[in-house]
């Protein structure tokens, strides 16, 4: 038996606080880029910059987010794929008891051989977002029949 389980997480975007997009851009440039300490705080202040300042024209009314990052805007997908990856970094492990694990930016897909390590990967996963203020939604398909 096997689980195919996909996830999506909920207003990705509109849901991302801006500390859950601060702090993963500070983690990559600290371990994944060869910028010095000075200049990784301006890159980081730059893009705190960029967020502040986002303006967007929705019928006849222009837009801002105080506290949340614009969906569609030029830098958007890779600080959510950032804030995704960051956040997925301390359920490694877990996701690692599933065959296989897959994720583009907010789409998650798994397939888990036991029903004990796919609620061990979901429970990981809902737990994780949570603590970061989003809300994960799941999809499932098993080979066998659940109910015996």
């Amino acid at each position: 038996m096997f689980y195919i389980v996909a996830g999506d997480v909920k207003g990705l975007y509109p849901s991302l606080c801006r500390d859950t997009v601060t702090n993963p851009l500070e983690c990559a440039l600290e371990k994944h880029s060869n910028f010095n300490t000075n200049a990784q705080k301006i890159i980081v202040k730059l893009n705190e910059i960029c967020l502040n300042n986002v303006v967007t024209l929705y019928g006849d009314q222009l837009h801002t987010k105080n506290h949340r990052i614009v969906t569609g805007d030029n830098h958007s997908v890779s600080l959510a794929n950032s804030a995704a990856h960051y956040i997925l970094q301390p359920i490694a492990g877990v996701l690692r008891e599933g065959a296989r694990f897959c994720r583009f930016i907010d789409d998650i897909i798994w397939i888990a051989t036991s029903k004990l390590s796919n609620e061990n990967i979901r429970q990981a996963l809902s737990s994780e977002f949570a603590n970061s203020g989003l809300e994960l939604t799941f999809r499932k398909a098993c080979t066998a029949d659940e109910k015996g």
